[in-house]
């Protein structure tokens, strides 16, 4: 007999064992409309019943007429991997049970057969199994949800021109508010970062292309996920170069638009360091784009000065100090000298600015919860 409508919601499970007496004791014992046992006495009909659906239980025996339970076992997990396979063997069969759970099986059912302990076991395979199909699809959700944000961002990024800027904006400090306790850190960057330039004696040809890569330098981290993202501590070694990954997969992202082409190599270069000790690539001083050399000291200031949930704000005045004290490591020194010429009121009314038309940034988006994260 097969599942049917009425049977719908029970739970489907193939019993293989040519012990008829232990067939009819696992039929009596586990029956509709919880359970619909389906009894065969073969390995090969395992195989056909599993290819033609997927049941979620499986009871074997370690020694069928046609084959090895164990090679029943793992064919079976080959052709539904979700199955939970429990063993059944007399106590003679032990060395055949520990190679059965090693190779796969949720657990080992000692003949004669137990109603209440077998139970457990079923139940046990069960909720293991429920628990084992909740995750895979949660991480198939959290995938398919990643790679829906990175189309859904690409399509915006490719139609997005200096009308649409409003739009962007707000997808930028929707993303801020993903990891910052402040949501307009994007755009503070970006001030700071075309303030600096200027000072700099950067082309204003180009200075469109440089306000796109400072508003989406960390636009990369669209595609790492809220448990590393958000992770309330330091990142083990594999979480962090997942997280270094961010600024590759930012100009990817970029690099295929044809003018954000300079926004992309923001992205990519933004994590450099001017003795070398930086990311995705170990750049040197003159060999960082001067773009994100700029950006480099403009980002520093705004972390320093806005400060994180777990580290207070600083003033202007200690963010001066601290910028300076890396000049020559983290940055290049001739930008930290253009930086320092620039008084502090200069910096204060550019984020005041910034602030006056955002100024209900301040308060948590909708749907957006913040934890505390280290900055990468």
């Amino acid at each position: 007999m097969r599942s049917n409508s009425s049977a719908a919601k029970s739970v489907s499970l193939i019993v293989a064992d040519p012990d008829r007496s232990t067939l009819e004791a696992i039929q009596s014992s586990f029956y509709a409309p919880v359970y619909q046992c389906i009894p065969v006495s073969k390995g090969y009909a395992v195989f056909n019943l599993l290819r033609e659906e997927p049941f979620p239980l499986v009871l074997c025996a370690v020694q069928l007429p046609d084959s090895d339970g164990i090679e029943v076992l793992r064919q079976g997990l080959r052709i539904n991997p979700q199955a939970a396979f429990l063993m059944m063997g007399t106590p003679a069969d032990w060395g055949l049970a520990i190679e059965a759970l090693r190779s796969g099986a949720y657990d080992f059912l000692e003949k004669p057969f137990r109603r209440h302990s077998w139970g457990r076991s079923i139940t046990r395979a069960l909720e293991q199994r429920q628990r084992k199909t909740d995750q895979e699809t949660f991480h198939s959700l959290l995938e398919q949800t990643l790679h829906e944000r990175t189309e859904h961002l690409h399509k915006a990024l490719a139609e997005v021109e200096e009308s649409q800027r409003r739009t962007l904006e707000t997808l930028v400090v929707a993303l801020d508010a993903r990891e910052h306790e402040t949501h307009l850190h994007s755009l503070r960057v970006e001030a700071f970062t075309l303030l600096l330039a200027e000072k700099c004696g950067y082309s204003s040809g180009l200075m469109r292309e440089l306000r796109q890569g400072a508003l989406l330098h960390d636009i990369g981290k669209i595609v790492v996920s809220d448990s590393i993202l958000l992770k309330p501590g330091p990142l083990t070694p594999e979480e962090f170069r997942i997280m270094q990954q961010h600024t590759v997969c930012g100009h990817e992202l970029l690099s295929r638009i044809p003018h954000l082409q300079r926004a992309a190599m923001v992205a990519l270069y933004h994590h450099e360091k001017a003795d070398g000790t930086g990311y995705p690539q170990g750049l040197r001083r003159d060999a960082i784009p001067l773009e994100a050399r700029i950006f480099a000291v403009a980002d520093t200031l705004d972390v320093i000065t806005a400060g994180r949930p777990y580290r207070a704000a600083r003033s202007l005045a200690e963010a001066r100090v601290e910028i300076l004290r890396n000049a020559g490591t983290q940055f290049d020194p001739d930008v930290v000298d253009v930086f320092l010429s620039i008084g502090e009121e200069v910096w204060q009314s550019v984020r005041d600015q910034v602030a006056q038309r955002y100024p209900d940034a301040s308060k948590p988006l909708p749907g957006v919860s913040v934890a505390p994260s280290v900055t990468y």
